[in-house]
């Protein structure tokens, strides 16, 4: 059996039998391949929104640094290898087949125990495993859903915990409530091992804090080491000023566009002077590696003429930020135009509060995405009309985006969001094009 069509052969993250609370079957799998996950220098991040930029801008620095660096993330855009890095390259195919055929002997002896692993419980022990083998010296461990259950959970002993922030998401599977969902995220934090946050609520706070105290772990609350924290970015770049109560204001030219991106880049450099001690890093090269950073599919500009962003807001809390960087930038663009489609459980009338909050009227070009989990068009296309949106709908999300190219001018602005999905299966179509004879960047 090829090594996709194994690995995807296992109940899906998050499907009804995919989701499986729970540390006993990771910890089985791992007992069994010798606990690759023991022994790595491991920085471990949960959060609503925010991880996966706060990851990548942790790894790019430790790399620039010269440090050996790790990074396992979720979910992938354009292919699977994109979870796990070594030194900001993928996995190649050939060493997950290598991994696989030791983890497949694992899961059979398993399979006769009665237990039955998820689709990510398998990754994360690839992941550890290729870690392993490859020694780095620091690994960058994001969390696939919540914290306390989460397969990535079952390390004992990191070098420091980071909760971004916390939102409404997955309530049936977290809690209804953002202190439930924050005592879930909680669960990564460690006895004695620093936790660092950037969540504004008092109520998250106070959880958070709480539990660190239990754990004896310090607590690190962005907003009070912090005095400044800003962004005079647009759609095309963003130059962010931090100020720490210790220091003169610094600024960073950073290639990730979005306002909210600021407050990513002072959690992870604060994450950073936490763990200077043990690896030290210049202001020089945190420089250079702010403006060399690339992460796919988040605020991702693809084209100048026009305008192509492709992001991965799937939730309330993301399009917030989504929609505040377009309305700061309403003078770079003449039209706007959304390719979109979500997922079924998302709160479409709590996304679409946020466009219009700001008075903000795209265009919709509708289609549902590929994921089992996807919204229908139909329903989509009910709920949007019912917003009073302009909109059209499609057969599939290419068709929406070669649409949107042959509709839209030079000085439009074109997005790709909703989804994971969505700016996979959009982004294909809005990459490979040339538009009106500019070559997509």
């Amino acid at each position: 059996m090829e090594v996709f069509e194994y690995i995807n052969s296992f109940p899906l993250f998050g499907s009804g039998s995919g989701y499986k609370p729970g540390l006993q079957r990771i910890k089985k799998l791992l007992n069994y391949l010798g606990n690759p996950q023991q022994d790595l220098n491991i920085i471990h991040l949960a959060g609503t929104n925010g991880k996966g930029s706060t990851a990548a801008i942790l790894e790019r620095i430790y790399r620039e640094a010269g440090y050996k660096t790790g990074l396992y993330s979720s979910p992938h855009i354009f292919h699977f290898n994109e979870r796990i890095k070594i030194n900001g390259r993928a996995c190649s195919t050939y060493q997950l087949t290598k991994i696989v055929k030791d983890i497949k002997k694992a899961v059979e002896e398993m399979g006769k125990d009665g237990f039955e692993i998820s689709f990510f419980e398998l990754v994360t022990a690839l992941a550890f495993q290729y870690f392993k083998e490859q020694n780095p010296d620091l690994v960058i461990l994001e969390t696939g859903l919540g914290g306390r259950l989460d397969a990535t959970n079952i390390v004992e002993d990191v070098l420091l915990s980071i909760i971004t922030n916390i939102s409404l998401e997955h309530s049936h599977l977290l809690g209804d409530t953002l202190t439930e969902i924050a005592a879930e995220k909680a669960g990564i934090i460690k006895k004695q091992t620093p936790i660092i946050t950037a969540a504004k609520q008092k109520s998250v706070i106070k959880v958070l804090k709480t539990k660190a105290q239990s754990q004896n772990s310090k607590f690190i609350d962005l907003d009070k080491e912090f005095s400044l924290i800003e962004s005079s970015g647009s759609l095309t770049q963003n130059l962010i000023k931090l100020r720490s109560k210790k220091a003169e204001p610094k600024e960073y030219q950073l290639s990730l566009l979005g306002q909210h991106q600021a407050r990513n880049t002072a959690l992870a450099l604060r994450s950073i002077s936490e763990l200077e001690a043990k690896f030290p890093v210049a202001e020089n090269e945190i420089k250079k590696a702010l403006k060399d950073i690339v992460w796919p599919g988040r605020m991702q500009m693809i084209s100048q003429k026009p305008i192509i962003i492709l992001d991965a807001a799937h939730n309330p809390a993301a399009f917030k930020e989504l929609v505040n960087n377009i309305d700061n930038s309403k003078n770079e663009f003449e039209n706007l135009f959304l390719v979109f489609s979500i997922l079924a459980d998302k709160d479409l009338t709590a996304i679409l509060k946020e466009f219009k909050a700001k008075k903000l009227k795209p265009e919709f070009y509708l289609a549902a995405n590929k994921s089992f989990r996807s919204i229908s068009t139909k329903n989509l296309a009910q709920t949007i009309e019912a917003h009073n949106f302009n909109f059209k709908t499609f057969s599939n999300l290419a068709k929406a985006s070669k649409t949107v190219l042959k509709k839209a001018g030079v000085n439009d602005l074109i997005i790709a969001a909703g989804s994971f999905n969505t700016v996979f299966e959009a982004g294909i179509e809005l990459r490979s094009k040339k538009i009106r004879g500019e070559k997509n960047e």
